[in-house]
Parts: structure tokens; sequence; C-alpha cells
């Protein structure tokens, strides 16, 4: 039967099978570990693959040079991790994540995001600033631009449900930049794919999709559609296609 470790202070876990990891302060591991949970309040850090088969809590600081899979994944503060990020549940990150490629179940995501492969969900919220390298895709996908100046950038999305979109005082705040620029806050991404697919803010160089609505801020230069196509406010097209 596996153990239960607890640290208060300082230590070393080192690589094995354990039942509960509760950490408090600073500590680090030389993996691979193997647990059931594993709780951190401060500063952690790794070498090997971090394998968590439920609850993985982490508040404070977080690093790895491996890969992390957990059944759910709650990180408030920030995580450094060199390999990829797998919560098959849920991941919850409050604060930052720095990471190869992020998968899950259930992603939201609130500061800071920077993955450079690929992420995919079922369901995918972000509101922040960062930058997917790779694609982004999920069923389900809502990001929200938020801050003067803030910005993310995508390589691309595709989704069944795209939505992204600014807080309330994006669009006051931008009316009162001179000219229109990345530093406004908006949403950089190659190509947008997806059957309803809703933009605010947005600079794409191809957006495809089934029933599109293009709002304030974006700017489109291709659109190529097969139900609605919407263009509101001050957005922008300079082609224009129904397929």
């Amino acid at each position: 039967m596996a153990n239960d470790a607890h640290i208060s202070g300082s230590g070393t876990l080192t690589s094995g099978e354990y039942n509960q990891i509760h950490i408090s302060g600073s500590s680090r591991w030389n993996g691979p570990i193997h647990c059931k949970e594993f709780h951190v309040s401060g500063a952690c850090s790794g070498s090997g693959v971090l394998t968590v088969t439920e609850d993985m809590h982490c508040s404070g600081s977080l690093k790895s040079d491996s890969s992390l899979d957990c059944g759910m994944i709650r990180i408030s503060g920030s995580a450094r991790i060199e390999g990829n990020v797998t919560g098959h549940k849920e991941t919850h990150i409050s604060g930052s994540l720095k990471c190869k490629s992020l998968y899950g179940g259930s992603i939201s995501i609130s500061g800071g995001l920077d993955a450079q492969g690929d992420v995919e969900a079922d369901s995918f919220s972000f509101s922040g600033v960062g930058e997917i390298y790779g694609l982004l895709n999920a069923e389900e996908v809502d990001i929200t631009v938020n801050g003067v100046p803030r910005v993310i950038k995508i390589g691309q999305i595709g989704g069944s449900r795209i939505t992204i979109k600014t807080e309330g005082t994006a669009g006051f705040l931008r009316k009162l930049i001179s000219g229109r620029s990345a530093s406004a806050g908006e949403a950089v991404v190659g190509t947008i794919e997806g059957d309803d697919i809703d933009l605010t803010s947005t600079s794409a160089d191809v957006v495809r999709g089934t029933n599109i609505t293009l709002r304030s801020g974006c700017r489109i230069k291709r659109v190529e559609y097969t139900g609605n196509l919407t263009i509101e406010g001050d957005a922008q097209v300079e082609e224009q296609v129904r397929v």
C-alpha cells in the first residue's frame, strides 16, 4: 500500500508511488512521482513526470522539467512546465501557466497562458493575455481579452462554438486611443474555423464557418461562410465569400 508524504518547511521527495502528498513551504521532487493527491502551498520544483490520478492543487509556484498528468488540476499562482500538461477532467489556472502543450476535459484559465504547442479540450475558457503557438481545438471556445494593453496570439482555432470578446471597459478605452493596434487589446489569430463564430476585437487571416458574427474592432482578411454573416460596428472584412 502506498504511503502518504508530508513535508513542512523544506524537503525532497524521492521517486516512487504515494497515496497523498502534502507540502507546505519549499520542496523538490526527483521523479517520476505517481500519487493519488498532490497538494502544495509555497514553492515546488521537480525533475521527472508527475502523475496524479485525482486532485493536484498548487498554491504558489510550480516548476517542472517534465510533464504533468492529472485527473484534476488547480493552480493558484504560477506554473512553468517544460513538458505537456494534461488535466483529464478539469484544469483551473488562476495566475499564469507556461507549458509545451495543454490537454484536458474542461480548461479554465484566468491570467496568463504561454503554450508552445497545441491546446485541446472539450471546453476552453480563457481570460487574460498570452500565446498559443499551435492549434486551439475545443467544442466550446470562450476567450476574453481584458485590459489595455492586452493581446492574445493564437496560431489556429477550431471548434463548434467560438466566442472572442473583450471586457465591458475595453470597448470604452479603445475609443480613447488614437488609431487602433494590438495595444488596444485584441486577439490575433491565423485561422478560425467553426460552426457558430462570434468575434469582437479580433484580427485574423481567415475566418471560416457556418454562422459568423463580426463585431467592433475586428479586422479579417477573408471570411468564408455557408449560413449567415453579420458585420457590425467598425468591423472590417477585406474579402467575403459564401460557399
